[in-house]
Formats: structure tokens, C-alpha cells, sequence
């Protein structure tokens, strides 16, 4: 009888680590509704899911550099420049091939009548490979900047 006790005991216990085990695999493939609605939302909105989506972890690598990009964009385009300006260097610190950061970040700086350092993003987007969806608009951006800009 206490040999059969040991053995349900054992069992137990084995199956609340499966259980736990299952409920966190569970956690880490579930898709985080906030990276999704940083993309689908916009103003307000996209900045604080973005903000939760950032905070929550969950993401790494070019994911993680594009959520930083997208609220970003959201950022820079309601005038808060110092702070879309650090969320493109973040978003170029983790993937420095997004080419659309460093356009983004130029158009901050240009708005903040930084021309040198405008002309300089703009200049490095267009030496990096368009690799991403935003690269062809990065590329063009940067060179209707630079024009405009009066730069070569």
C-alpha cells in the first residue's frame, strides 16, 4: 500500500510539470494581440500597443526592430520627434538593414531642422539594401530629401 501511495504520488507530480510545462509552450507560441494591433491601429492607439507589444518581451531580431519602427512612424507623424528619433535608433540598433528607419529617422531630424544629421540618415538609407517591404519607399524618400535638401 505505501509502495502504491509513492507511485500515485509520483505520478502527480509528474503531471503538474507536464501540465506546466504544456500552459508555458502554450504562452511562448500564442500570438500577443499587441504587435498585431501596433500595425493595424493608428495614433494613440498604435503607439500604446506597440508600447505593450515592446514591453511584453515576447519579441527579438527584426520583429522587435520593426514594432520599434512602427511606433516610431506614429510618433514622428503626431510631432514628437525626440522620441521617434530614439525609437528609429533603437529599431536601427537591433536590425541596422531597415532601411525605412533611417528614412524615418531623417524626416524626425529634418523636422527638427537638424539638416546635417538628416542628410546623413537619408545618405545611409540609400546605401543599405532595400531588403524590407518599407525599402523602396525609404530609397525614394531619401532621395526626394536629399534633392530637396539641396544635398549630392
Amino acid at each position: 500500500m505505501a509502495r502504491r501511495v509513492l507511485i500515485i504520488r509520483g505520478l502527480g507530480a509528474a503531471l503538474v510539470v507536464l501540465v506546466s510545462a504544456v500552459a508555458l509552450a502554450f504562452a511562448l507560441v500564442r500570438p500577443d494581440p499587441s504587435a498585431d494591433l501596433c500595425f493595424k491601429e493608428a495614433g494613440e492607439a498604435a503607439i500604446a500597443a506597440c508600447t505593450r507589444a515592446i514591453q511584453s518581451g515576447r519579441f527579438g531580431g527584426a520583429r522587435l526592430a520593426t514594432i520599434y519602427d512602427n511606433r516610431a512612424m506614429e510618433l514622428r507623424q503626431q510631432g514628437d520627434y525626440d522620441r521617434a528619433i530614439a525609437d528609429y535608433s533603437e529599431a536601427i540598433r537591433i536590425d541596422a538593414d531597415l532601411t525605412g528607419a533611417y528614412a524615418g529617422r531623417g524626416l524626425a531630424y529634418e523636422a527638427k531642422v537638424d539638416v546635417e544629421k538628416a542628410t546623413a540618415d537619408y545618405r545611409k538609407a540609400l546605401s543599405v539594401a532595400a531588403k524590407y517591404e518599407d525599402g523602396q519607399w525609404a530609397h525614394d524618400t531619401a532621395r526626394e530629401r536629399l534633392a530637396a535638401l539641396g544635398a549630392k
